[in-house]
């Protein structure tokens, strides 16, 4: 297994539970692990794993909400389906305000705990498809010479090619070819798409 296979991660102090949320596995074809405690989880934690974690809500230690406040601290924490007999309103919506993907009420459906775990196996997939994109675009920014870092600086101030020239003492030909290189590097067909590639990835 390796860490592009999508995982998903059970928490649950109860072991019939457990053990019944493990069949969802087979059903999207994923592997699943399963953890007795928040505590055994983390010691298990790979960040760079992808996948997603059904969570219990109330569990001795570390509670489902504590877990969730630390994996949030973590660099893309992955995304948490929080399952619960004991979720009042203003749980929920924290829960819901800190990034959880839902809160299912059990009992619930094994259907519907199917369906938001490939909802969070979605997010997570898109969500790390753009951290890559976003690492390799980062590649590339360190790659850039001081004077074509000049240009994307100024770029990215809004500046226009003549006052570029200006600031930077150039021709508005040396402004414009330095604009184009930018603009191959980075393969934006636009400075809208350059700026876009400049901004971080989502954390959610």
């Amino acid at each position: 297994m390796t860490a592009n296979q999508p995982v998903i991660s059970i928490v649950d102090d109860d072991e019939a539970v457990r053990t019944a949320l493990a069949a969802i596995g087979p059903l999207l074809k994923h592997a699943v692990k399963t953890y007795a405690s928040a505590e055994a989880f983390l010691a298990d934690y790979n960040p760079r794993q992808a996948g997603c974690v059904v969570l219990d809500l109330r569990m001795p230690g570390l509670s489902g909400q504590d877990l969730q406040k630390r994996l949030n601290q973590t660099a893309f924490g992955p995304p948490v389906i929080v399952i619960s007999g004991h979720a009042d309103v203003p749980t929920t919506v924290r829960l819901m305000q800190r990034g959880a993907v839902t809160v299912l009420e059990k009992p619930f459906a094994l259907a519907e705990l199917k369906r938001q775990i490939e909802i969070a196996l979605n997010r997570d997939e898109t969500r790390r498809a753009a951290a890559a994109r976003h690492d390799e675009h980062q590649a590339r920014l360190d790659g850039l010479t001081d004077k074509e870092r000049e240009v994307l600086d100024c770029v990215a101030a809004g500046k226009t090619n003549r006052d570029i020239a200006e600031v930077l003492g150039l021709s508005l030909r040396a402004v414009e070819d330095r604009r184009s290189r930018l603009m191959r590097k980075f393969e934006a067909n636009s400075i809208a798409e350059l700026m876009q590639k400049m901004l971080p990835p989502p954390t959610v």
